[in-house]
């Protein structure tokens, strides 16, 4: 009896573990489509102030008339959506394990000690995450709570297929 006590608290601990890694996956890519709909938005107003821009000269410039401090204001308020554009984009590669070239813009693993389409060099490549991906835990603890009760995998299946429903959902409604 003890050691079926001691095969049920395993199998709990291990159907918790896979509770908390789906739960921590669902969490990393709400996040994502999170900062990913911000893009989206902070590029659309850059295009609403880059068509306004494009309006602002070519009235100064047909018209003859000095627009110059309206010219330089949008040309600012485009400065700072770029800077905060650059900080979401940041934050989005860093929830994928990448890091942004600085010159050309391309998206390369943090460990890359140079980009792949400028070559350009980057100070410290980033050591390797010392833990292994959420995904290879998800599977090693699924199976090794499949291999000592069908269930409690099941159950653990359960919830992982309802995180990817609420995540797709979302994703669905930001649509």
């Amino acid at each position: 009896m003890k050691n079926f006590d001691n095969i049920i608290g395993d199998v709990k601990e291990n159907a918790i573990a896979a509770a908390t890694v789906v739960s921590q996956k669902a969490a990393q890519i709400y996040d994502a489509s999170k900062h990913r709909i911000s893009a989206e938005t902070i590029k659309r107003a850059i295009g609403k102030k880059l068509i306004e821009l494009g309006k602002l000269t070519y009235k100064a410039t047909t018209q003859d008339v000095d627009l110059a401090e309206d010219i330089a204001k949008v040309v600012e308020e485009i400065t700072e959506l770029k800077q905060n554009l650059a900080i979401v984009n940041e934050h989005i590669a860093d929830l994928k394990n990448q890091k942004i070239c600085p010159e050309c813009e391309n998206k390369v693993t943090k460990q890359s000690a140079f980009c792949n389409v400028c070559g350009h060099k980057f100070e410290e490549p980033v050591e390797a995450a010392a833990e292994e991906p959420a995904e290879e835990v998800a599977e090693e603890v699924t199976a090794e709570a499949a291999e000592e009760n069908i269930v409690i995998a099941e159950k653990a299946d359960d919830i992982a297929e309802a995180a990817e429903e609420a995540v797709e959902e979302l994703t669905e409604e930001a649509k």
